[in-house]
């Protein structure tokens, strides 16, 4: 298949609204911990509400900020008070390591929140799931590693390796020495990634026979600012001349975003809206 090749066979297999190598619907197995966590930091931020205002509280206020501060080191950053230190341009390690600052941010937070007298384990787990994005990692390499190997190729460890099998793959090196870093690839395959490449490192390296594919893995769910970001980097990868004519720089692309790009009804659409504005223009 040529690259058009391609692109027809997706505009034709168009993606799965549902793709469970991205997806993260269990409980969090830590849930427990962060709900014990944050019901002590409502206590303390409570006590520390009740006798803020106190004369001679100041030795007592000292030790519950002290003991807030400790509960914040570990399991505490899906409370609503660790949400509340992100909205006001922190983060909680810090607050947990600078007395002055989590003061500071408390007596915001008693000024401008209520403190609830539960909290529900689903309110932890709804926080959790709004930052699932942040544990996708390596979802896409590791979906493309199940492909391979369902398909007969072998993962392995060093270059060596590599060149003695027929179908083989690796994960590429995040370490300037590892075994399949850009460093290796410069000495072993003669591959030098572009300036435009910053150094950024690949996601797979791929071997069928003589040819050998560099693939760079995108997940496109939404547009915006940071998909238009690694859609040029996309571009960058895929402009690099091989030095071999069996390599080949590949970039795969997944997520529900290629289908409204590639929609022939939403294009179709968007033609006969621009030919509207362009006679509203005229008259």
């Amino acid at each position: 298949m040529d690259n058009l090749e391609l692109v027809d066979y997706c505009v034709k297999h168009p993606e799965s609204f549902l793709d469970t190598n991205y997806m993260f619907p269990e409980k969090h197995k830590n849930l427990d911990l962060y709900v014990e966590k944050s019901k002590e930091v409502k206590d303390k931020l409570i006590a520390i509400k009740q006798i803020k205002d106190k004369k001679d509280s100041g030795e007592v206020l000292n030790q519950i900020f002290d003991d807030l501060r400790k509960i914040l080191i570990k399991y505490a950053n899906y409370s609503e008070f660790g949400c509340f230190i992100n909205a006001c341009d922190s983060k909680i390690e810090e607050a947990s390591k600078d007395l002055n600052l989590l003061k500071l941010i408390t007596g915001l937070y008693l000024e401008k929140r209520d403190i609830g007298d539960i909290t529900p384990a689903e309110w932890v787990q709804a926080i959790i799931d709004k930052g699932s994005s942040r544990r996708k990692g390596n979802a896409g390499e590791n979906k493309l590693a199940q492909i391979l190997i369902k398909n007969g190729f072998a993962k392995v460890q060093d270059m060596e390796e590599f060149n003695k099998k027929t179908k083989a793959f690796s994960f590429f090196s995040k370490s300037k020495n590892g075994n399949f870093s850009i460093k290796s690839l410069k000495d072993h395959l003669g591959i030098k990634l572009g300036a435009k490449n910053q150094g950024k490192c690949l996601d797979l390296i791929i071997k069928r026979d003589s040819d050998v594919y560099f693939l760079e893995a995108k997940h496109m769910s939404t547009s915006g600012g940071e998909q238009n970001k690694q859609m040029v980097e996309i571009i960058d990868l895929i402009k690099n001349c091989p030095s071999k004519s069996d390599y080949h720089f590949v970039a795969f692309l997944d997520g529900i975003y290629f289908n409204i790009i590639f929609d022939p009804e939403r294009t179709i659409k968007d033609k006969k809206q621009k030919i509207r504005s362009a006679n509203n223009r005229r008259i």
